[in-house]
């Protein structure tokens, strides 16, 4: 394993000072660790990124990570050299690293490289039958290879929609989390609607079942106390069969 001790003591290039700015560059504190996540930045940074909805972001395999630092005062890493093999999605290059201006150490870099998808997640965790607004809503990355068919892509997809379970925050949304809005609920008197030709009636009863527009719920008409069935047509509105009766 490298260390930064072993770049700031006896290299070859310590007697090297640097003649131009590196396209990029972190400096750390004193005895501050170059840690994978800033180095992920980095590299990220200087990585060519697709069009919208989509990120590259490099898994960094060489050196291992974290790098220990016990310089007592402020190093400065440039990022140089950098080859993309777009072919097999990996990259390398080599991280120079600078004391007071000169090169003490430099150090392969090898990755290989992610491509990301932008997919919508919850800024919170979202409770069952919490229906999705836009604020509750932003984009989180799943790596293309793991995006799986039954993943909400698109915001639009999930707005108007009711969790059907709880979401947890920053976690992808499946099609199967989601139902729509329950515009019946159980134990809430409900308007039943019959009907028979050109005549409706109209009566109370009381839901049976959860249910959302266009989906099959069981009432008991209050008036007759008889089971019915129907068919959610609005907000505690249920259309059922024939008059007096359960379709």
């Amino acid at each position: 394993m490298y260390s930064l001790c072993r770049l700031l003591t006896g290299c070859l290039f310590a007697a090297l000072t640097l003649s131009a700015a590196a396209a990029n560059e972190l400096t750390l504190a004193p005895r501050e660790p170059l840690t994978r996540g800033t180095l992920m930045a980095l590299l990220e940074a200087e990585l060519p990124q697709p069009p919208d909805g989509r990120r590259l972001a490099p898994v960094i395999t060489a050196p291992a990570l974290p790098l220990a630092n016990p310089a007592d005062r402020p190093i400065v890493i440039g990022l140089e050299g950098l080859v993309v093999d777009e072919a097999n999605r990996r990259v390398r290059g080599e991280l120079i690293v600078r004391v007071d201006g000169v090169v003490t150490g430099v150090v392969p870099l090898e990755a290989r490289v992610q491509s990301l998808i932008a997919v919508p997640v919850p800024s919170r965790p979202i409770r069952e039958g919490e229906l999705l607004e836009p604020g509750l809503l932003v984009s989180g990355w799943v790596a293309e290879e793991a995006l799986r068919a039954d993943l909400v892509r698109e915001t639009a997809e999930a707005i108007g929609r009711e969790a059907a379970r709880v979401l947890p925050a920053g976690r992808p949304i499946r099609i199967s989390d989601l139902r729509a809005p329950r515009l019946v609920r159980r134990g809430e008197v409900v308007t039943l609607v019959y009907q028979r030709g050109p005549i409706e009636i109209t009566t109370l009863g009381r839901a049976l079942n959860d249910a959302g527009e266009g989906e099959p719920v069981r009432a008991v008409n209050l008036a007759s106390e008889r089971p019915v069935r129907g068919v959610v047509v609005g907000r505690k509105l249920v259309r059922v069969g024939a008059v007096g009766g359960a379709p």
